[in-house]
């Protein structure tokens, strides 16, 4: 949990907590990406090389969507999700 699909697995394991709250603190700039998870550092600027096999197309330089894919077993829910861009 936590990974850049296809390109970037997370370090180490955190253990879920069934009925607990996760938070995931994602930072990406340019193609550099840092995910925090529950307060533990999981991707530390690490470099994102290329367009995932989730990318609607290849225009990745484009301004465009990004995905947050739950897990396949159902009952994954997202709240309080705060996208930000840094003044230029």
């Amino acid at each position: 949990m936590g990974s850049i699909y296809e390109r970037i697995a997370p370090k180490g394991n955190v253990p879920r907590a069934p009925g607990q709250l996760e938070t995931f603190d994602v930072t990406l700039v340019g193609r550099l990406v840092s995910i925090v998870r529950n307060g533990v550092n999981i991707i530390d600027g690490q470099e994102i090389e290329g367009i995932t096999g989730g990318a609607i197309d290849a225009n990745e330089g484009e301004p465009g969507p990004f995905n947050i894919q739950g897990e396949h077993t159902g009952g994954l829910k997202f709240r309080n999700i705060t996208v930000s861009v840094p003044n230029p």
